[in-house]
């Protein structure tokens, strides 16, 4: 998404056409809708937010509707604020969805997401609160993604992707700025501001995916662990995709959600991972590998509902 210059804007009328999102600018004469217009709770992100089985984890180009798990964070957390019975939760994350377009790949974006909330009503004065979480799915270096490189860095068993490895083709070492975090967000933030004034707008972080300052990566395989001891070029980028929404949610003026403390010590590595593993035993055993549990999400949608309050 290219970021625009509201102030030069101006000049060209009361709006600015952002990738079919109407953006007010300053002095515009544009009014948000009637005030009982909007949903209570809109929530948007990619498959760690919306969550999936196998069966139901493959990338949906934009405008496909998007599956979501009956447990994940987004579907508690409605139940536990009294939004589900009447529907006042408009949830549009989806499986695979990048923060911003890489390309010419045809999936959910922050901002095609942004687009289908907002043909939907869900922006308005009733809204109480916007929940964005993005980052693992975005290109890193030379056309790797923070979660797609986990899988090859477990499967190179003899060498794994240590940080002194990480000059190679297979584990560039790009990591996510929060900087960037922020542009790419910066006209969808100012978007929900003007058309949901009374929302609260939260950034939230991902759940623990590793024990901060361990460059160890694992993945339970039937409920037995493996993990390779040398894996710093992915963990740097993990360590990287905690840390950007943090600094941007402080350059946008917007809060944080820092669900990895809210998960602290149920990484994949832990003896209790919140995550799932590859046909773990148990209630999680279809549940999309590297991704929440049900305890993880629980646990998530619990501390939002208290963050919230």
């Amino acid at each position: 998404m290219r970021s625009l210059n509201i102030a030069a804007a101006m000049v060209f009328g009361s709006v600015v056409l952002l990738g079919g999102l109407t953006m007010p600018v300053a002095g515009a004469e544009t009014e948000p809708g009637q005030s009982d217009s909007g949903k209570s709770l809109v929530v948007m992100g990619d498959s760690n937010t919306a969550n999936a089985t196998l069966a139901t984890m493959q990338a949906q180009p934009a405008g496909v509707a998007c599956p979501h798990l009956a447990t994940s964070w987004p579907t508690q957390l409605a139940q536990r604020m009294g939004l589900s019975q009447n529907n006042d939760i408009a949830d549009v994350s989806c499986v695979g969805a990048y923060l911003y377009r890489h390309g010419d790949d045809p999936y959910w974006t922050a901002l095609t997401e942004a687009r289908q909330a907002a043909a939907d009503g869900a922006f308005g004065p009733r809204t109480r609160a916007v929940l964005l979480q993005f980052g693992l799915n975005d290109v890193w270096g030379a056309g790797h993604a923070a979660q797609s490189a986990l899988v090859p860095c477990l499967l190179n068993v003899l060498h794994g992707c240590s940080t002194a490895d990480a000059a190679s083709d297979d584990f560039p070492p790009t990591l996510l700025a929060g900087q960037d975090y922020a542009d790419h967000l910066r006209d969808i933030i100012t978007y929900i501001r003007y058309y949901a004034p009374n929302a609260r707008i939260v950034l939230v972080g991902y759940q623990e995916l590793h024990t901060p300052g361990d460059q160890s990566i694992c993945m339970g395989v039937l409920g037995v662990p493996f993990g390779i001891p040398h894996a710093g070029a992915v963990t740097d980028v993990f360590d990287s995709v905690q840390q950007a929404p943090r600094t941007a949610a402080a350059l946008l003026g917007v809060d944080y959600f820092d669900a990895a403390a809210v998960t602290a010590g149920h990484g994949l590595c832990s003896p209790d991972p919140w995550l799932n593993g590859i046909l773990t035993p148990g209630s999680d055993f279809w549940g999309q590998p590297g991704h929440p549990t049900l305890q993880g999400d629980t646990a998530v949608s619990q501390a939002l509902q208290q963050f919230l309050a």
